[in-house]
């Protein structure tokens, strides 16, 4: 069925749960300032989103990454596809899935996640229209997923650029337990893959991300209490006991732990003497075995 609206009366999160409720498909097109964006659904997943903008096209995207050479995706292009032009690609071995993975995110935050900000506007949904292989990755994602994901990056985005992790910052994971907190697959990566060698930048090259999205997430899973920033070696108090950040805890040898904490750690030394070996070579013992559980 045809639907048509305006954001004021139907709001965005309501259409696109009645997409995935109604297992809809179809084209939801909205009118926004900078023009109309279009999003497709399939079985009420986003398996695309477009917007207005030549540059966003799916075809720009993959020659203006340096992706796919041009020539390629025009002769795929005019030889008529009957898959999404993605699928069609990966199945060549044209291009990664890291690289789809990339692409499609980038469709999501151009096309759909930009306009949550909206406080209104006209929508229409067209039903049972032809799918649009050339814009399609092959991905796709829940319509719930979708509306989680883009209001919590609109949240983060309500925070100033410059209150963010440094692209040069390290960041360790502070517990092994599965988090119970709703997670972006961004986030999950970055939990995944965090490390107190590892920088932002490095981090966010793995993860085929952009660089200020993996800050964003640093600075929310940091904010839940998921990982903390490497800030060299500090103590912490907690649960009346003193423990040692991850990026000294991997230290077990007993000379490189007397280097690292100094002579002013409390309880590990006498007022105003060095360290004591006994007291170090104690310590590391503790380490590793904590290392081995």
């Amino acid at each position: 069925m045809a639907m048509l609206g305006d954001l004021q009366e139907f709001s965005l999160c309501d259409l696109l749960h009645l997409m995935e409720k109604g297992k809809k498909a179809g084209q939801l097109s909205i009118w926004a300032p900078n023009g109309i964006q279009r999003i497709w659904f399939y079985q009420g997943r986003v398996v695309a989103a477009l917007a207005p903008e030549e540059k966003h096209r799916l075809e720009s995207l993959l020659t203006r990454f340096g992706l796919v050479d041009e020539q390629v995706v025009s002769q795929l292009v005019a030889r008529g596809l009957e898959e999404p032009l993605g699928r069609c690609l990966q199945r060549q071995g044209l291009i990664s899935p890291v690289d789809l993975a990339k692409l499609f995110r980038h469709q999501l935050q151009t096309g759909l996640y930009s306009l949550f900000a909206l406080e209104s506007g006209q929508f229409s949904f067209l039903p049972n229209v032809p799918m649009p292989y050339r814009e399609m990755t092959g991905l796709s994602k829940g319509a719930t997923a979708a509306v989680l994901e883009a209001l919590q990056q609109l949240k983060l985005e309500q925070q100033p650029e410059k209150d963010l992790p440094e692209p040069d910052s390290c960041f360790w994971r502070t517990s092994t337990e599965l988090p119970l907190f709703k997670l972006s697959a961004l986030e999950w990566g970055i939990l995944e893959q965090v490390s107190p060698s590892r920088k932002l930048t490095a981090l966010a090259q793995a993860l085929g991300a952009d660089l200020l999205e993996v800050r964003y997430a640093c600075a929310r899973l940091a904010k839940l209490g998921l990982i903390s920033p490497c800030e060299g070696p500090t103590v912490l108090a907690r649960s009346g006991h003193w423990e040692l950040s991850k990026s000294i805890a991997e230290e077990v040898n007993p000379e490189p732990v007397r280097e690292r904490l100094g002579a002013r750690v409390p309880g590990l030394q006498d007022e105003g003497g060095p360290v004591k070996p006994s007291l170090v070579s104690r310590l590391a013992t503790l380490l590793k075995g904590m290392r081995e559980k």
